[in-house]
């Protein structure tokens, strides 16, 4: 059987740079009998070839109905032609899609028509740091105007850092074969994508394609703590209602222009302590289990320690004058560049208020996204 590894995730794990360097080299691969396919229907945008977000998307049902049919007949059609002994799909998400969808058995079926065996691939961080990643991520988007640790009151136990829930039904799939890499780790300080491809034993084939650049190569650069407090205000001013297409280019244009004045040359750690060891307690039972499966060690024999400097979060504190001067710019430039305007009060109340109150309840309800796990 020839060998298709799914590379699962987690989000925020390096993810886009494993995948922007596979797509750079995606035209000398083939020489190497590896197959990185463009399954993204004809006439979309080039990014969503970077990786396979399509392929994720149509499968879970947030694509539209008849881009199933395109997509997977893509995908069909590579699969028929190569003469590749291994593919490689990526997608960040497919370890936090709702198991319903039934993902890991569509796949493995396309595959093992052609011949290939699935096998898993996810990159893990320690959850508290995943929660900072993903806090900071929603920031980017203009998703949040309160504190991390309000992000941590309703996600701490969140289904998305029981690692061991969310690899088991790819690892049932997969007959067990799953590599897992940490996003830092005790036994290698090489860079990450180097270190995937080690793991999964293509180093030989991808090594002379790659080079040293490739190989610690690094994208996608993670907010820091006053573009992360600019957008909560931008996000209390309503700019994501103003902005048209997807509010990531609002957060985009932020980290841009702080790191264009020298700022926020570290990335966010958000300032909730307490919160540390609640789910360090709460999720030692799915690591260990997790890290039994992967490396048949503990957790902490194999994952390094996740970010050791102090908060920088500027939520929720007085902010030296100089700091708030720089945030109140950021704010401004964000707001002149997309032609936005502050909202005019409802009831005495700013009308983001209302509205992230309306999610919040929403959130203890337990009434999310369809499939969404935080």
């Amino acid at each position: 059987m020839r060998r298709a590894i799914i590379h699962i995730g987690m989000p925020r794990t390096g993810s886009t740079s494993f995948q922007e360097v596979l797509a750079g080299l995606r035209p000398n691969l083939a020489e190497a009998g590896l197959l990185y396919p463009e399954l993204a229907p004809p006439g979309a945008h080039p990014d969503l070839n970077v990786n396979h977000q399509p392929l994720g998307e149509v499968l879970d049902g947030r694509r539209p109905r008849g881009e199933r049919a395109v997509v997977l007949g893509r995908l069909d059609e590579a699969l028929r032609r190569t003469e590749a002994d291994t593919l490689i799909l990526s997608y960040e998400d497919f370890s936090v899609q709702r198991r319903r969808f039934g993902v890991p058995e569509t796949l493995r079926g396309i595959l093992a028509r052609h011949g290939f065996a699935l096998e898993v691939l996810m990159v893990v961080k320690p959850p508290f740091d995943f929660l900072n990643s993903a806090y900071a991520h929603r920031a980017q988007l203009i998703r949040e105007t309160g504190s991390f640790r309000d992000y941590l009151a309703h996600h701490w136990r969140s289904g998305r850092i029981d690692y061991r829930a969310l690899v088991a039904p790819w690892a049932e799939a997969a007959d067990g074969r799953v590599t897992a890499v940490p996003l830092a780790d005790r036994r290698s300080a090489e860079p990450l994508v180097g270190r995937i491809v080690a793991a999964l034993g293509l180093g030989d084939r991808l090594g002379a394609l790659m080079g040293t650049a490739a190989a610690t190569y690094r994208t996608n650069r993670s907010s820091g703590p006053l573009a992360v407090e600019a957008s909560r205000r931008l996000r209390a001013l309503r700019v994501h209602r103003q902005v048209a297409g997807h509010p990531r280019r609002v957060g985009h244009a932020l980290d841009q222009a702080a790191w264009a004045r020298g700022l926020d040359p570290e990335p966010f750690r958000g300032d909730a302590p307490e919160y540390r060891a609640r789910i360090d307690a709460h999720t030692f039972e799915t690591r260990e289990r997790f890290a039994q499966l992967a490396w048949g060690r503990c957790w902490d024999a194999v994952v390094a320690p996740g970010r050791d400097g102090p908060p920088n979060e500027l939520a929720n504190r007085a902010i030296p004058a100089e700091i708030e001067a720089q945030v109140a710019a950021l704010v401004r430039e964000t707001m002149h560049r997309f032609g936005c305007r502050a909202p005019t009060p409802l009831l005495g109340r700013p009308a983001a208020w209302i509205e992230d109150g309306a999610v919040g309840l929403a959130r203890l309800a337990g009434i999310e996204s369809r499939w969404r796990v935080c």
